[in-house]
């Protein structure tokens, strides 16, 4: 079944009381560590902050807490708040959606994958950052809803619309861009990649996302093999058997797919079982 053109979200985005959304914990520690680098850089006194970001040559030296610390430095201003903002906008629609642990568990794993991976293949850079996670959490999204439109306006003067499918495409094509051309290694463009596929997965093994077309194939194929043992000998005749053969009188048996020859095989069983039984 194919997505309608246009979805609106009627998932519940309010929080139980007294119970934090994984949305939540992972914004508030986010903006703690965000504001701690601010401060620490602008003063002067970021250099403890060398001992949170991800390299390999302090990962094998035995440092394995960087695969976790190194998620929540960030490259910058911007890659700050373009992980927070994709963040919020993407996990408060999901979140209600798959729950808490799943979200949870999502975005660890997400991280800790990319995180090795843009490690591997960073060329020895250093990458911080909670990208890897966001990915994961915008391509589930555009994996669950993509037909979801949502927009924003600067200064209510551009107003922006955008389906979450375009948003989750076009910053794989982004992290894709960074790995071929080497730039912006620290966010780990890999990560970004790994963790957008990761999300992919993660939703479509919950049950979300349209099906492929060989699944589609096989499951036309399946309904139509039992339409066809639920009908009578004579409903086979008329409906399927009849056009098979003005078909070869009109274009000769050549002309018939394999589909049509393994038909006729299923009549003819029909036929003689039918025959074998008296009807």
């Amino acid at each position: 079944m194919s997505s309608p053109r246009r979805q609106t979200s009627s998932y519940q985005r309010i929080w139980s009381p007294g119970r934090a959304s994984g949305v939540l914990v992972f914004f508030w520690t986010m903006i703690f560590w965000g504001t701690t680098q601010a401060v620490l850089s602008w003063s002067g006194a970021g250099q403890p902050l060398d001992l949170l970001k991800l390299d390999l040559r302090h990962f094998s030296e035995g440092e394995y807490w960087r695969l976790l610390s190194y998620q929540f430095l960030h490259a910058g201003p911007v890659h700050f708040f373009a992980n927070l903002l994709v963040l919020c906008y993407a996990g408060r629609e999901i979140e209600p959606i798959v729950g808490r642990v799943n979200f949870l568990w999502l975005c660890l794993l997400a991280n800790a994958t990319g995180g090795a991976v843009s490690m591997f293949a960073g060329s020895g850079a250093a990458v911080v950052g909670f990208s890897a996670a966001v990915a994961a959490v915008l391509a589930a999204y555009a994996t669950i809803m993509p037909e979801l439109e949502t927009g924003f306006s600067f200064l209510h003067i551009f107003p922006l619309r955008f389906r979450a499918k375009y948003l989750a495409a076009a910053m794989f094509l982004f992290a894709a861009g960074c790995v071929m051309t080497g730039t912006l290694r620290e966010i780990g463009p890999a990560g970004i990649l790994t963790g957008s596929v990761l999300g992919w997965v993660w939703a479509r093994r919950l049950g979300f996302g349209n099906p492929f077309w060989f699944q589609r194939r096989r499951f036309e194929r399946t309904q139509r093999e039992q339409r066809i043992r639920r009908m009578n000998s004579d409903d086979f005749v008329r409906m399927e058997i009849d056009p098979i053969l003005e078909k070869i009188s009109r274009d000769g048996i050549a002309s018939l797919t394999r589909a049509e020859r393994k038909v006729l095989d299923i009549g003819r069983d029909k036929l003689c079982s039918h025959a074998q039984n008296g009807g």
